[in-house]
């Protein structure tokens, strides 16, 4: 499904390059390599480079720290998440966003051709919220401008009072092809 006008893609908002660690290394490795890179995950990679899987701050929280686990010996495979939820590069964030709610995650990989091109973040996509804003209030702004003719009618135009063929409905009044043009250019100043 392609976004909308009043939606950006994931890939405006995903971070890219993904970073990733193999599923031996350990979990202080992973942790190091997160704090370096500034980053709350890291992707899993197996050894012909295929995603096989997430390790996120909340894995090492819940399943190393939380049970009193040495990171130093645990292996990333044994408490990655996985498989890696993945999403489409053109799919809309409120889909990202809606997917993220139904697997109860804050992460996506963002893929393309099937190919994983970046990640997506619950923290991008709430920080993608003023831009969807901006795009809402700009359609709604185009919308306000336009003038949909619904039915075509003859008679006098109820702004220059000269006959016409083809009156159109504008916010209740009737009005000829010239006044209508008129009021487009009018809304656009």
């Amino acid at each position: 499904m392609k976004p909308s006008k009043k939606s950006l893609a994931v890939e405006e908002v995903m971070s890219y390059p993904v970073l990733s660690i193999g599923p031996d290394e350990t979990v202080q490795t992973a942790v190091i390599q997160m704090v370096e890179h500034d980053i709350s995950s890291l992707i899993v990679v197996n050894e012909e480079g295929k995603d096989i899987g997430i390790i996120t701050e909340r894995d090492v929280i819940e399943k190393v720290i939380a049970k009193s686990k040495d990171p130093k010996t645990v292996r990333v495979k044994e408490v990655m998440s996985n498989p890696l939820k993945k999403i489409s590069s053109d799919s809309s964030i409120l889909e990202a966003l809606e997917k993220m709610r139904r697997s109860r995650i804050k992460k996506l990989g963002v893929e393309r051709g099937g190919k994983l091109v970046g990640i997506v973040s619950e923290r991008d996509l709430v920080y993608a919220i003023p831009a969807m804003y901006e795009l809402i209030e700009e359609t709604s702004t185009e919308r306000s401008r336009s003038i949909v003719k619904k039915e075509v009618y003859e008679g006098f135009c109820e702004e220059c009072g000269i006959w016409s063929d083809s009156l159109n409905v504008v916010e209740g009044r009737l009005l000829c092809e010239d006044c209508l043009e008129d009021i487009k250019i009018a809304s656009e100043e």
